[in-house]
């Protein structure tokens, strides 16, 4: 074994000193051949002859040669560096096809590495926790709303809790905004309140001081406060004395216990300034919580779903009021931070290789039509008794050296296309993805990339003139060597495919485009222009009596009208469009419930009196509300025609009477239907409860002002004014309603804008392929046309035969690609849910357009072959 490793560590030595030992080689060489001639002399031959005898007797020099290279070397090695150097010779010598195929190739590898880095960013770097692997998010699920990602309530949460064996431990939070004041100005933060235990399931340790107590979760306990590491170095520059400290939060004052490491994060949305404990709510119909849990080691996520599971049944049969159709699902916790973003980098990695096949289906035409000027060269290997295996060696490694150049330059356009992508997803706020980079799982994964694909069309290439009949191409001319019927078959396959490709991302792109188009023409339902927002938070605790509510109401909207240049000023909970909704459950008086237990619901609204008036929502029938109905007056609703439609269908509805809690409500009037979620989605049922005499305990609201002209300019006199009412109010945002408008539509277009790019270059990459292979068709078959001109064809007859092979190949490629197209266009409702997938417009106006630029593609080399002389044709080889 020693003698063994000892020879291999030789040989591999020798590759080091090749030119040494083949000097040495040589020398010894001629010193026997020349002890061989003296030999001859000696027996009486003359020079000539005895060097001749010489040759004869040694058995040629050169095999000779062969002989001691490969026992004194790894012949592996040897002849993978021969295959290295030769290949490295070839792409030399062309530089134009080197150059066209490395940027082919570097598009798509780099494309498909800058997405790949953000996946690795979001999705497979390890979470800064210990035993990241081990952490999951335990959400609810909701089987009658068929919702997968729901909260819990904190009762199901300890029943959770107690029951699982599977966990090591199981934590709850939820996410708030916390209104922090020093009795000057106000100011709201994300706020992060959670169960004891919640840092400890993470496995982190606060920079200073400690975590949370058990018996802080209980009321009247929980006035404490962890501070993140941003917030403790903005607000107390880092001091380490913070501990101890107070801080007054939604009016209260909070104690500072701990300050968490640089970089920790719990919420997938907003990164959160401080952390308070959670207090306990023995509602088991109130979901709010988001619970995290540790699997115990060896435990899988199968294993602890179908425990959770049996566990979800059980309360469900214990607490049917409650729990009706609610079950768990558990998903890493990796790929819950990344929430919707996740779907959308996965669809675009798969974009980006549909751009990838298409580049090396381009480039395996492109060394299809170079094989012409090669094939002598191969057949001459072939019959000096090069094995085929050999010769496809040395194919593939030329097809590898070219990949891995496309992909080393594919890194560098991967950079600006990674930096582009963490700039459009910014606003967003997707965990992590700031921290894309190039790092070793990058680096493995453009390698491993580069080398497939590499393979992939070299392999194309070289079976496909790796023929053991080459030595029929010594007897050929160059072009005459790829005629065959199966070149021209491959070459021509190769553009159905990638014309298929290229349809099915266009047709995506058309697709999403349509429906941004759509939703952009989609009436919002009320007028944007010259309307601002200005949005609140109340702090609960200081505003927990009505009268004080209703008290602010009042005084801020009458400071807000008292502006110069406001025309009118209301109040909402949840701005159409805003992001937010809220649905309830009610009764119809005089309507039995949809089933027992199973009352009606509805999205639920609040609105002050002249809020339709002022966002320009019309009112159909009766009134909306007015000054005049206060607290002492009959609680009132207004409704949207869809709750008309929906609850009253064949009835007028005003007059009618629901029941919410204990409160019985009467519709005054019936108003427009607005897009409360997306334009995209359709108005649901909503009712609207008035601000001054309902007492709704929403912490926040929406003050629309409508101006005489630009909003911008009166938006901080609008500012001052509502802090003047109470300075402890924070004013989270100041927005134009044009702004919140051009907002909803910001993720749906920047995702349309993303395909679009992909689809437009894979348009080109076909394009250029298409080009190629009916241009070089064009010049092998010049003999061909030159007799048929000859013979009487006309020049319109050789341009329309081109012509008609392009569209011919385009359209075969446009009808393979169209089931592909409806089966991928499905996938963007994941994007854009009013997506309409399988658009019969969309798929024949990509299909036209494919066609047109085939068309353009095929004219330039069908213009080319009218213009050739049939006497030069005929000569032409």
């Amino acid at each position: 074994m020693i003698d063994g490793l000892r020879q291999s560590l030789h040989r591999l030595w020798s590759l080091f000193r090749r030119t040494q030992l083949d000097r040495d080689l040589d020398a010894e060489l001629r010193s026997h051949l020349e002890m061989a001639v003296e030999r001859n002399l000696a027996q009486g031959m003359d020079r000539e002859q005895a060097r001749r005898q010489a040759l004869l007797d040694f058995g040629g020099l050169e095999q000779t040669r062969q002989i001691y290279r490969e026992r004194r070397g790894l012949r592996f090695l040897d002849t993978m560096l021969q295959d290295l150097r030769f290949a490295f010779r070839m792409l030399r010598k062309s530089p134009g096809f080197t150059s066209a195929a490395v940027l082919t190739l570097a598009l798509g590898i780099g494309a498909n590495t800058a997405i790949f880095s953000a996946i690795n960013a979001v999705l497979l770097r390890p979470l800064p926790f210990p035993n990241a692997n081990r952490l999951v998010f335990v959400w609810a699920t909701d089987r009658q709303r068929g919702i997968k990602e729901d909260v819990s309530s904190y009762p199901n949460f300890e029943d959770w809790k107690a029951q699982s064996k599977t966990f090591d431990a199981l934590a709850a939070f939820t996410t708030r905004s916390a209104t922090l004041s020093n009795g000057e100005k106000a100011e709201m933060v994300p706020a992060v309140q959670g169960t004891p235990g919640i840092f400890e399931l993470l496995g982190v340790s606060p920079e200073l001081g400690r975590t949370f107590r058990q018996e802080e979760s209980e009321p009247g306990s929980s006035h404490v406060l962890i501070l993140s590491d941003a917030f403790w170095k903005e607000r107390f520059a880092g001091r380490t004395d913070v501990i101890g400290q107070t801080l007054r939060v939604n009016e209260e004052a909070y104690t500072i216990v701990g300050v968490m490491p640089s970089g920790f994060r719990i919420s997938r949305e907003r990164p959160e300034q401080v952390y308070a404990p959670v207090v306990r709510d023995p509602n088991r119909g109130h979901g709010f919580l988001m619970v995290l849990g540790r699997l115990r080691p060896g435990v899988s996520i199968r294993a602890a779903q179908t425990e959770m599971s049996t566990i979800a049944r059980r309360i469900e049969e214990a607490y049917p009021n409650g729990n009706r159709g609610v079950g768990v699902n558990i998903v890493p916790l990796a790929d819950a931070m990344a929430g919707d973003a996740k779907t959308g980098m996965m669809i675009f990695l798969g974009v980006v290789s549909l751009v990838l096949l298409i580049a090396c289906t381009n480039v395996a035409n492109l060394m299809l039509a170079r094989s012409a000027s090669r094939m002598k060269e191969i057949a001459v290997r072939a019959a000096l008794g090069a094995e085929r295996q050999r010769i496809l060696r040395q194919l593939l490694t030329e097809s590898t050296v070219l990949a891995l150049a496309g992909g080393a330059t594919g890194l560098l356009i991967s950079y600006w296309i990674s930096r582009a992508l963490v700039a459009s997803l910014k606003q967003f706020d997707v965990p992590r993805l700031a921290d894309t980079h190039t790092d070793a799982s990058v680096l493995v994964f453009t390698l491993a990339l580069s080398l497939c694909t590499g393979i992939f069309f070299g392999a194309v290439f070289a079976f496909s003139v790796g023929s053991p009949r080459l030595n029929e191409a010594l007897h050929q001319s160059g072009r005459q060597s790829t005629q065959g019927a199966r070149g021209r078959r491959l070459r021509s396959g190769l553009v159905v495919a990638e014309t298929a490709m290229a349809l099915v991302l266009l047709a995506s792109a058309g697709v999403l485009l349509k429906s941004i188009l759509v939703m952009r023409r989609t009436a919002p339902g009320f007028q944007p222009e010259n309307r601002l927002a200005i949005e609140f938070w109340l702090p609960p605790r200081k505003f927990s009596s009505d009268s004080r509510r209703i008290q602010f109401f009042k005084s801020t909207l009458a400071r807000a009208k008292a502006v110069d240049g406001v025309h009118s000023a209301a109040l909402i909970a949840d701005l159409p469009l805003g992001g937010g909704s809220d649905s309830l459950s009610f009764h119809i008086a005089g309507k039995p419930d949809l089933a027992p237990g199973k009352p009606f619901q509805s999205l639920f609204n609040v609105a002050s009196s002249g809020y339709f008036s002022t966002m320009g929502i019309p009112v159909h029938a009766g009134r909306e509300f007015g000054d005049h109905d206060s607290a002492d007056t009959a609680p009132v609703i207004v409704i949207n025609e869809a709750a008309a439609r929906r609850f009253w269908p064949d009835e007028t509805p005003l007059g009618k009477r629901i029941s919410l809690d204990t409160n019985l409500l009467t519709v005054v009037g019936v108003v427009g239907d607005t897009r409360q979620t997306s334009l995209g989605v359709a108005p649901r049922p909503e009712i609207f409860l008035n601000y001054m005499q309902s007492s709704p305990e929403w912490s926040w609201l929406v003050m629309v002002a409508r101006t005489e002209g630009d909003p911008g300019p009166i938006s901080a006199a609008l500012k001052t004014a509502a802090q003047q009412v109470d300075p402890n109010v924070p004013v989270t945002r100041i927005l134009p309603l044009d702004d919140v408008l051009a907002l909803s539509l910001a993720q749906p277009q920047l995702w349309a804008a993303l395909l679009a790019v992909f689809a437009i270059l894979a348009l080109v990459l076909a394009a250029v392929g298409l080009y190629g292979v009916v241009a070089y068709l064009v010049a092998e078959r010049t003999h061909e046309m030159g007799i048929r001109m000859v013979l009487g064809a006309n020049r319109s007859d050789v341009f329309s035969l081109v012509v008609r092979q392009g569209l011919g190949l385009t359209l075969v490629g446009t009808l393979s690609g169209i089931p592909c197209a409806l089966g991928a266009t499905r996938l963007l409702v994941h994007l854009v849910p009013s997506v309409r997938a399988g658009d019969p417009s969309t798929l024949t106006g990509v299909s036209a357009l494919l066609l047109s630029i085939a068309f353009a593609a095929s004219y330039i080399p069908a213009r080319r072959s009218t213009r050739v002389d049939p006497m030069v044709a005929l000569r032409y080889e």
